[in-house]
């Protein structure tokens, strides 16, 4: 006999076994949503910090290479915590003499692209005493001058790659074999960012043409220049004076473009490193 039809009822789900269903449907819904959620803020998090990271990344192998050829005892023109001015040599060589009002100078091999977008900010020779000489001013290259740097004179021979260059103004009281260099005065320094507005970026301005360049950005406004005084191997806790500062070290504080989901500010990520001048006499 079929009860269910005696009983008037159709077999099925009561109304308490549906609620209980949704109810643990519900709880365990919400446990999945929370997780998916937390993995991605997790993967959030990762990306914005790989996102400060590589900021502070992008301005290093210039900076570094430019300031490992500075010379110590004039090289530094200006220096605070958000900014360095360096006296930066773009082509070296030897003097072979002189010719008219210029300088005969046998170059070392030099980057034709660094050479040409170089602003010459004047020249330098080394005296006997090791410390260079400067003349900072407007200052011309031309080719020209093989006969003096080949003359018995000066029996000075260009090596291969290099070149025999004519430089103006002259460098009046400098031997025939000394050392000296064109250079270029470059300012680094933390300032706003065009590229990101309201946040601070790291530029690069070559003084003799005012050529201008954001470097990398944003930067955290603790980003800043500490500097290396001679004979110590710690940063100094002031600015020392120009003519004692050996290096400097680079506190990079680098922050994501956007903040995280679920926060206001972006994520940083420090990166210490540190740069030590090699033309040095002492």
């Amino acid at each position: 006999m079929n009860t269910s039809r005696l009983s008037g009822r159709r077999p099925g789900l009561s109304l308490v076994e549906l609620l209980v269903a949704m109810t643990l449907l519900g709880i365990v819904g919400l446990s999945i949503l929370r997780t998916f959620t937390s993995q991605a803020r997790l993967a959030d998090l990762h990306a914005k910090r790989l996102d400060a990271r590589a900021v502070s990344r992008a301005p290093i192998n210039l900076l570094m290479s430019e300031a490992r050829m500075v010379e110590t005892g004039n090289g530094v023109v200006a220096a605070t915590a958000s900014s360095v001015t360096l006296r930066i040599p773009v082509a070296m060589g030897l003097v072979c003499g002189t010719s008219g009002t210029s300088t005969v100078l046998s170059l070392l091999p030099v980057d034709s692209a660094v050479l040409a977008s170089a602003a010459i900010s004047g020249h330098a020779y080394r005296e006997a005493s090791g410390v260079y000489t400067y003349a900072e001013g407007p200052t011309t290259m031309a080719a020209g001058g093989a006969g003096t740097c080949s003359a018995a004179a000066a029996s000075i021979t260009t090596v291969a790659g290099g070149q025999t260059v004519l430089v103006t103004p002259k460098m009046s009281a400098a031997d025939v074999g000394t050392v000296a260099f064109l250079y270029q005065r470059v300012r680094y320094d933390f300032a706003a960012s065009t590229a990101l507005a309201g946040r601070t970026g790291l530029w690069r301005t070559l003084e003799a043409s005012g050529a201008t360049e954001e470097l990398a950005a944003p930067f955290d406004a603790a980003s800043r220049f500490r500097y290396y005084r001679a004979d110590q191997d710690t940063v100094d806790t002031g600015i020392p004076a120009l003519d004692q500062i050996r290096g400097f070290a680079l506190e990079l504080k680098g922050a994501s473009e956007h903040s995280r989901f679920g926060k206001t500010t972006p994520e940083t990520s420090l990166l210490r490193t540190a740069v030590f001048f090699m033309n040095r006499i002492n």
